[in-house]
């Protein structure tokens, strides 16, 4: 069975266009799965499961930015090689055990503090599993994209989701049981993780077996700002959920779910649509065409801020009688909230863009600086803008904050690519 998967995801006739097909496969069932089981949930359900299930994502995605330590990009950036895959596969080691404990940690918080009932526990715990499970595979996944080979991953992330979707909406339309289908929906996808990612793993493990601790120890440091940037931004993405299941009722979070989906959509689909040009972007850098570069910067950026605006008209025109018909809930006097929270959508796929240039340049020690301003000041006023202005309120604030964060990161990206140009001239 083994030999016939690896065959499967190791074969392509053309690596480039399979990379593509599946890692855009991969990208919308990532970026929509939340969207297709809310769907089921609120038509075939309650408004209690649709606000338990999307809090439950949204702190599953929080603690994966634990385990994954920020480490993708900058291990499929590594074109030399400074650090090997066995030290990337021990700091994955690491950043796994803290992911789980922060999470048993978090799950202690909900219940003492914010008095989460059983049900609920287990539904976030379960979400938290199967983030578990991704961040794992994502360092033989950041391998395979290290070794040009984008198209193994994209079949395997890609095959895995689809069938993890599949069986969380059959299995809830015919138990009608989130805790049940939340913990079977694990079960099968970390055995399809485990089948698939073993079956190729040989052909990408690198013949060291022994690894340098004090090289672990410089890679844990030195990804640590990006593992606290993406902490720090999935928190912003979705503080305003964290707010909203503090202060206001279930029904409340479904609602704001519904009209929050596509900023949380544009967001991760912008990271999987940047992942394909990680590669081309570094080697630009590192054979110094700058020119190239800066023109890769200005079209990515116009692009982003064209979608964002097409989108916010189409979220305007369209997007609450779509979504009311779609969830099969009455969203009329969320108009105005869902054309904001577009806007700010847009700026958040600005971010991941910014993120990914300063990186490339390897910057990105300034970066925590602005994600920890905006989430302290989310962290500090997001309860308060809730409770005094409602849904309307913290998507203003929200929207706000990202837009400003999206404009520093545009400075601070062209000033590192100036200076380190101006560095360069001199030196030449």
């Amino acid at each position: 069975m083994l030999s016939l998967t690896r065959k499967y995801l190791m074969n392509s006739k053309n690596v480039d266009k399979s990379a593509y097909v599946w890692n855009t496969f991969a990208a919308m069932l990532n970026s929509f799965q939340t969207t297709l089981i809310l769907l089921i949930i609120t038509r075939m359900g309650n408004d209690y499961d649709g606000g338990v299930f999307t809090i439950a994502y949204a702190i599953g995605n929080l603690m994966m930015t634990i385990g994954k330590y920020g480490m993708r990009n900058f291990q499929a950036t590594d074109v030399n090689e400074k650090y090997s895959y066995k030290e990337y596969i021990v700091s994955r080691y690491i950043s796994s055990i803290i992911m789980i404990i922060s999470t048993a940690a978090y799950i202690l918080v909900c219940i003492f503090v914010n008095n989460y009932p059983t049900d609920k526990c287990i539904v976030v715990i379960s979400v938290c599993a199967v983030k578990f499970v991704e961040a794992v595979e994502d360092i033989l996944h950041g391998r395979m994209q290290q070794k040009g080979r984008l198209d193994v991953a994209g079949k395997i992330l890609g095959i895995r989701l689809f069938i993890y979707i599949m069986v969380y909406i059959v299995m809830y339309i015919v138990t009608g049981d989130l805790v049940l289908t939340s913990v079977v929906a694990f079960v099968i996808t970390t055995l399809l993780a485990i089948i698939f990612n073993t079956s190729v793993y040989r052909e990408f493990s690198a013949k060291e077996k022994k690894y340098e601790a004090s090289n672990v120890k410089k890679l844990m440091i030195t990804c640590f700002p990006l593992a606290a940037c993406t902490f720090l931004i999935m928190y912003i993405a979705n503080a305003p959920k964290y707010s909203i299941d503090a202060v206001l009722d279930e029904k409340a979070q479904t609602c704001f779910n519904i009209i929050f989906m596509p900023v949380f959509v544009i967001s991760l689909l912008s990271n999987f649509i940047f992942q394909p040009m990680l590669f081309k972007v570094a080697s630009v850098w590192q054979e110094k065409k700058i020119r190239e570069f800066k023109k890769i910067i200005v079209r990515q950026t116009f692009i982003i801020l064209g979608l964002t605006i097409i989108i916010a008209l189409g979220g305007f025109l369209l997007g609450i009688p779509v979504l009311s018909a779609v969830f099969s809930v009455n969203l009329k006097s969320y108009r105005t909230e869902l054309v904001i929270l577009i806007l700010g959508g847009g700026m958040l796929a600005l971010i991941n863009f910014e993120n990914m240039i300063i990186t490339t340049i390897r910057y990105q020690r300034f970066l925590i600086w602005g994600y920890l301003i905006v989430a302290v000041i989310s962290y500090i006023f997001g309860n308060r803008v809730v409770r005094n202005y409602g849904v309307l309120g913290i998507s203003v604030f929200y929207s706000i904050l990202v837009t400003l964060l999206a404009i520093g990161f545009f400075i601070l990206m062209r000033w590192s690519v100036v200076r380190i140009t101006k560095k360069d001239l001199k030196e030449e």
